[in-house]
């Protein structure tokens, strides 16, 4: 596992808020989460959303912490490749499972781009060493892939989340600030996006601005597991409005480091 990160890739990561990583996860993980994917889709968890609408094409399916219903998600957010990942692109010590992530966008979903946004305003989690593993478990064509705005994790601008996916809210945080058009003006960005492999993974800071494309393939489903890590530096933050993630007050006091919640937070590594 650790020859899969290479110091240009960390580099990259460094400077760019996102790596693309190949071949880092066994097919042997690949073919667990899938079956996990299918027990979700069955039965799905206590905060799963279905985006789609009934008279649109296809299925926008999100869930989240499904480690801690389904087996094989437990066993891949605990001891997959994800949290030594994570760990060597940010260059911390330790690392805890901050949450689990699931999406389904099923052939046809046309209506399932996710608008540009960054992550580590949904949670209440301040800290550099905040990193999500994204690893797909289809072939990812350019037309359904992730975009970033390369270098936005160093912006130290912060853009209030939007719940426009579910029912068009608005984020009511003062404390930061609402996202300009980034689509309008992506000439003035430096804009990159990978095309990926079942095995392949994006890793990303939690502040790099980056959108989801829709899938409009024929037949290929765009199924993706996201693993969202906490490094050395990651501390528990009050926000008012409180956070989305976690669900679940956890045990901390404002600025008290997440890792001293192992139960809410797991250790994952070393």
């Amino acid at each position: 596992m650790a020859g899969a990160v290479s110091t240009a890739d960390i580099e990259f990561y460094q400077k760019n808020g996102v790596a693309v990583l190949r071949d880092c996860i066994a097919e042997a993980w690949i073919n667990r989460l899938r079956v996990a994917v299918e027990k979700d889709l069955v039965f799905a968890g206590p905060r799963a959303e279905i985006y789609t609408k009934p008279e649109d094409p296809g299925l926008f399916f999100n869930d989240f912490y499904m480690y801690q219903r389904i087996p094989e998600f437990r066993d891949y957010a605990l001891n997959g490749p994800g949290g030594e990942i994570a760990a060597r692109l940010m260059g911390a010590n330790r690392v805890n499972l901050f949450n689990d992530h699931l999406f389904v966008k099923e052939p046809g979903t046309t209506e399932s781009r996710v608008p540009w946004h960054q992550d580590q305003p949904y949670c209440a989690v301040d800290g550099r060493q905040f990193c999500s593993v994204w690893a797909p478990l289809d072939p990812i064509p350019q037309e359904s892939t992730v975009e970033f705005i390369l270098g936005s994790h160093l912006w130290e601008r912060w853009f209030a989340p939007f719940d426009a996916m579910r029912d068009g809210a608005v984020h009511g945080s003062q404390e930061f600030e609402l996202a300009p058009d980034f689509e309008g003006e992506r000439d003035a960005h430096d804009i990159a996006s990978w095309t990926l492999e079942p095995g392949d993974c994006l890793a990303f800071h939690a502040l790099t601005l980056h959108q989801g494309m829709a899938n409009t393939t024929v037949t290929t489903r765009r199924r993706a597991v996201i693993g969202r890590y906490l490094g050395d530096d990651a501390v528990y933050a009050e926000r008012e409005p409180r956070s989305e993630f976690p669900h679940q007050a956890p045990p901390l006091s404002n600025g008290e480091p997440l890792s001293n919640a192992p139960d809410d937070f797991p250790p994952v590594w070393p």
